[in-house]
């Protein structure tokens, strides 16, 4: 089965993106994308496996916060606009704000199964990932996640 520390350690040394290892099996990668005016857009992608959650297979599980929901955000195009990702979907999920208050939070995620991923495979999944939260927390939320 695929080494999923190992993979992120080896993409980020030849890619220059940034790998940390945040203990307990959870690992965050952060992604720096070049946008067209010249800048550098950072984008997080959480990773780790979930037990069991296919019918009793492992999943690797990569989840990427958009932003904190707003109900004022038009959520029909913000999900039309979703629609780019292969592997990936778009949810809100319960979560915490930077002070620890519960809140909803908009997040692009994918679980395939560990067994069946590939190393290709599993590098496609955790690009669409940060990259689709990226684009939508651009265009939907000025690029800022205020969380």
């Amino acid at each position: 089965m695929l080494d999923i520390r190992q993979t992120m350690l080896e993409y980020a040394a030849r890619s220059g993106h940034k790998f940390t290892d945040k203990g307990n099996g959870k690992y965050l990668f952060d992604f720096a994308f070049n946008m067209k005016d010249g800048k550098t857009r950072y984008q997080y992608v959480w990773v780790w496996i979930l037990s069991g959650r296919a019918r009793g297979k492992d999943c690797v599980y990569f989840s990427s916060r958009v932003a904190t929901f707003d109900p004022t955000v038009n959520l029909y195009n913000l999900f039309k606009d979703s629609g780019r990702g292969n592997y990936s979907s778009v949810t809100i999920v319960s979560d915490t704000d930077k002070e620890g208050n519960p809140c909803e939070s908009i997040v692009v995620h994918a679980s395939p199964i560990h067994e069946y991923l590939s190393e290709a495979e599993f590098l496609n999944v955790l690009w669409e990932v940060g990259e689709n939260a990226d684009i939508l927390e651009e265009k939907y939320f000025d690029g800022i996640d205020k969380n």
